[in-house]
C-alpha cells in the first residue's frame, strides 16, 4: 500500500511560501523585475501535506475519452497529467475559447481535462488544441495561451522546481521526475562550451505535436522560472525548430531575447549566472521530501524512454528508406532479436512503433499541404499503391491525387 493510501501528518516549513493550488502572478514587464512586490505569493508560511501536493495517480482512473462509465481503464497511447490538461481549458476560457464545445467537437469529456488525478491521452489533447486553432484563427495561440496562462502549484513537479535552492536544482529535480507531469521526456539538457542549454523535445503519439504547442510550453517555462526567482531569472536565446511564423515582436515580448527559427532542436540557451539563481521559495526542507515522494511515485510507473528512442530513430531513418530493423537494431548498437525483446518487455512491437511513426508523419506532412511525392519521401513510400492503402487504413484517403499533386 502506498503512502496515499494512509492520513499524511501535515508538516510546517519554514520559510515556505508556495502553498498548494496557489495561483503563480504573473511576471511583471522587462522593466519592472526589479519590483518583487508583484512575484510575492498572497498567503504567508502555511501548512503542507504531501497529499495535497501531489496530483498525480497511480492507476489511471479517469474515464476514457467519451466514456462516462468512470472504470478504470489501459493506456490507450502516451498520456499526459490532468494537471497540464487543466492548465491548456483554463488558457483557452480565459483567451474567450468555448472549451465545453472544443472539447465536444474533438470528442472529449471536459472533466478528463480537468481532473488532475487524470491522465488523458496526449493525441486528445492534441486534437483539442487543433480544434482551439481553428476556432480562434489566432497563428500565435500558443503564445497568446501561455500568456493568459495562469500556473498553480498544484503538482508535485512544480513543487519540487520552486522548493529548490537555485534554478538549476530545480531544473535538475523537474526534468528528473517529469513524466509525473508529462508524457515522457520533453525537456531534456544539452551540452554547450558557454551555456546551459534546455531542450524542448516532441514526444509523439500519432498525432504531431504543432508549433503552438511547442511555444506554450517554452513560455509557461518562462514564467516559471521569473516567478521562482521573482524575476531575475532571464534567457540568453530561444531556438525554435519550425519555421518563422511571423510578428517577431510578440516573441521578443514572451521571451525577452533574441528568438531564432529554423534551428537544429528547440531550445532555450542560459548563463551560468542565471542557472545559479537563488529560488525565493526555496525549502530545502520541504525539497528532501518532495524528493522522496517522486522517486517512490516515478519507480512505479511505467518509463518509456526506450520506446522514445527506438521512435526517434525510426523517424531518422524512414526517409532514406533505412527504417527496417535491421537498420534501427544497428543504429543503437544492438541485435535485431535484442530490439525485440527489449520492445517486448515494454508491451510493444517493431511493426507497431513503425505504424505509429509513419502515420505521424503522414498527418504532419498532409497538415503542411506538402505535395504527394515530398509526403512520400518523407513516410518512406516507393510504392503509390501501398500509399493509398496506408492513407485509406488511417481513414486519411479523402484527400484524393489532385489535392496531393
Amino acid at each position: 500500500m502506498g503512502w496515499w493510501a494512509h492520513p499524511l501528518p501535515a508538516f510546517r516549513t519554514a520559510g515556505a511560501r508556495l502553498v498548494p493550488n496557489d495561483k503563480l502572478e504573473p511576471t511583471r514587464p522587462s522593466g519592472t523585475h526589479g519590483d518583487k512586490r508583484g512575484h510575492r505569493m498572497r498567503h504567508g508560511p502555511r501548512q503542507f501535506t504531501l497529499e495535497a501536493c501531489n496530483s498525480f495517480a497511480l492507476v489511471d482512473r479517469s474515464a476514457a475519452v467519451g466514456d462516462s462509465t468512470g472504470k478504470t481503464n489501459v493506456s490507450n497511447g502516451i498520456r499526459v497529467s490532468g494537471a497540464w490538461a487543466r492548465g491548456v481549458v483554463h488558457s483557452f476560457r480565459a483567451l474567450g475559447l468555448d472549451v465545453e464545445a472544443l472539447c465536444e467537437e474533438v470528442g472529449a469529456d471536459i472533466t478528463s481535462f480537468t481532473d488532475t488525478n487524470g491522465r488523458p491521452p496526449r493525441d486528445v489533447l492534441g486534437r483539442f488544441w487543433r480544434a482551439a486553432l481553428a476556432k480562434s484563427g489566432d497563428r500565435h495561440l500558443g503564445l497568446s495561451a501561455a500568456e493568459a496562462w495562469e500556473p498553480r502549484a498544484d503538482h508535485l513537479v512544480v513543487l519540487l522546481l520552486t522548493s529548490a535552492t537555485t534554478v538549476g536544482e530545480g531544473l535538475e529535480a523537474g526534468v528528473r521526475y517529469q513524466e509525473l507531469m508529462s508524457h515522457g521526456r520533453v525537456i531534456t539538457f544539452g551540452e554547450h562550451p558557454e551555456h546551459h542549454v534546455i531542450h524542448v523535445n516532441k514526444i509523439e503519439h500519432e498525432l504531431p505535436i504543432t508549433a503552438h504547442e511547442i511555444e506554450f510550453l517554452a513560455v509557461f517555462l518562462m514564467k516559471l522560472l521569473c516567478f521562482a526567482t521573482d524575476g531575475a531569472f532571464k534567457v540568453r536565446e530561444v531556438h525554435f525548430e519550425h519555421p518563422y511564423r511571423g510578428d517577431i515582436q510578440k516573441y521578443t515580448r514572451a521571451f525577452g531575447c533574441s528568438v531564432r527559427f529554423g534551428e537544429e532542436k528547440t531550445a532555450m540557451l542560459v548563463d551560468n549566472e542565471a542557472w545559479a539563481l537563488p529560488l525565493a521559495h526555496g525549502n530545502q526542507a520541504l525539497h528532501g521530501q518532495l524528493r522522496g515522494v517522486a522517486s517512490g511515485l516515478h519507480a512505479a510507473i511505467e518509463s518509456h524512454h526506450f520506446i522514445d528512442t527506438v521512435r526517434d530513430r525510426i523517424k531518422i531513418l524512414m526517409p532514406r528508406g533505412g527504417a527496417s530493423i535491421e537498420g534501427v537494431a544497428s543504429a543503437l548498437y544492438m541485435t535485431p532479436r535484442t530490439l525485440q525483446r527489449r520492445l517486448h518487455e515494454d508491451d510493444t512491437t517493431f511493426r507497431v512503433l513503425v505504424d505509429s511513426v509513419r502515420k505521424s508523419i503522414l498527418i504532419q506532412c498532409l497538415e503542411r499541404n506538402q505535395t504527394r511525392d515530398e509526403i512520400m519521401r518523407h513516410a518512406g513510400y516507393t510504392n503509390r499503391r501501398s500509399f493509398r492503402r496506408a492513407l485509406k487504413r488511417w481513414n486519411l484517403d479523402d484527400f484524393d491525387d489532385e489535392s496531393l499533386s
